[in-house]
């Protein structure tokens, strides 16, 4: 199983809107400019972004001057407030629950299943929370 591509695009962005905005002042940037930029359908551009509202990790301006603007500095931002802004109430895993093991307490075996899979999206929650978007421009190359 695996999550749609919005926690990328998301991240992508964020990151355009950051590099932009350093270069031009803060002018909000319309979303259509967004879309054309990264190449990502405009419907796809706007669910995304307002996500991204809801979040308050953006901000959007109505109007002919209008657009999106980052709402909080690019250092403040981690990859888990991106993921929570644009998966939102989803569980990272889904599981089965109708199993029938021979010879086997069948609700013990969902309650461990349940147990590790909750654990294994708590560590990777516990990974994103750490690396801010502004890590992605200065991380050092290993290998």
């Amino acid at each position: 199983m695996a999550y749609s591509t919005a926690l990328s695009q998301g991240i992508s962005i964020l990151l355009y809107i950051h590099v932009l905005s350093e270069e031009n002042c803060s002018n909000y940037l319309s979303t259509k400019l967004i879309s054309e930029q990264l190449n990502i359908p405009v419907p796809t551009t706007v669910k995304v972004i307002r996500n991204l509202n809801n979040a308050k990790l953006t901000m959007a301006k109505e109007g002919a001057k209008g657009g999106i603007l980052l709402a909080q500095p690019l250092s403040e931002i981690t990859m888990l407030d991106v993921f929570l802004a644009v998966e939102p109430g989803k569980d990272l895993f889904k599981v089965h629950t109708d199993v029938t093991l021979q010879g086997q307490d069948v609700d013990d075996v969902k309650e461990k299943i349940i147990h590790h899979l909750e654990g294994a999206e708590i560590a990777m929650q516990n990974y994103l929370k750490d690396i801010r978007l502004t890590d992605l421009f200065h991380e050092e190359r290993k290998g």
